[in-house]
């Protein structure tokens, strides 16, 4: 039996950063959306665990997050971790969209189906998810989110109409954990989200991040000022370096003229139900 299933990035529309929590992480209050730019898994039976990427700067060991969640998965239904999982890597890595993330959630939906895993066992996937990194959690879920704590608290909202987006990806990844430590902001989180402040035009709210993005990484700077000349709706994604923009006429050309080095990619966000059936065993070509 072989199971594929796609695994969509993420978009931050905001994110308010407060204080240090006494486990070391900011407190964070978020509202994330799926979108249509995704990765591929494929998971069969082995004789072991083994794990291939086609993408020769994705970690293979258990430095990567899909090798730690068969782990935990295996260990957590007690069975060996015996399979085989190839990973075609689209979302790009650094860029503040969540993809090892998501591959990490979605490699526990593919075993828990391959290893025909208990009911008790598939209850524990967000618990498991958890573990292996505040994002995981909201890739379980998808379509869109309130995300709080740490971001192990997904709370789903009503998805927005579909929305055609930009991402502008500069050549470069911004690493999460030095935005982090860049980031000065110690104050208190706000109780609503701009983003859900009805009757607001902006599709984007702020992101609390992106001085700190800029602080690790300056070249940022140039191209958000490219963001800021062709629409008046943008923002930093995550930790970076990903920049989102709402798809307007003229964007697209504009940027690709500006920064021929730069990755650009055309997406819509998904739906939960868009998400939940690409996400599923055997929904990776949907």
């Amino acid at each position: 039996m072989k199971l594929v299933a796609g695994a969509p990035a993420k978009i931050n529309r905001e994110l308010r950063v407060g204080r240090i929590r006494e486990d070391g992480y900011h407190e964070v209050f978020s509202r994330m959306a799926s979108i249509d730019l995704a990765d591929r898994l494929t998971a069969e039976p082995a004789e072991r665990l083994e794990f291939s990427c086609d993408d020769e700067a994705v970690p293979l060991g258990r430095d990567n997050l899909v090798v730690r969640a068969a782990e935990l998965l295996a260990q957590r239904a007690g069975i060996p971790a015996l399979a085989r999982i190839r990973l075609e890597k689209r979302v790009p890595m650094g860029g503040g969209l969540g993809g090892g993330s998501a591959d990490a959630a979605v490699a526990l939906l593919l075993l828990a189906r391959l290893w025909n895993c208990a009911p008790e066992v598939r209850a524990a996937l967000p618990e498991l998810a958890g573990r292996l990194g505040s994002d995981v959690p909201f890739f379980l879920t998808g379509g869109e989110a309130e995300v709080t704590g740490r971001g192990e608290i997904v709370t789903p909202v009503e998805d927005n109409p579909e929305t055609s987006l930009l991402l502008l990806v500069p050549p470069f990844p911004v690493p999460t954990a030095a935005v982090y430590r860049a980031y000065a902001g110690r104050g208190r989180l706000p109780e609503t989200l701009e983003v859900a402040v009805p009757g607001r035009a902006r599709f984007l709210g702020p992101n609390d991040l992106t001085a700190a993005v800029l602080q690790v990484e300056p070249r940022m700077e140039a191209y958000l000022s490219s963001a800021a000349r062709v629409s008046d709706d943008y923002a930093v994604s995550g930790s970076g370096a990903a920049i989102v923009l709402r798809d307007v006429p003229g964007a697209r050309d504009e940027l690709a003229r500006r920064h021929p080095e730069a990755r650009l990619y055309v997406c819509r966000t998904l739906s939960r139900a868009a998400c939940r059936l690409r996400t599923s065993p055997d929904g990776g070509d949907r």
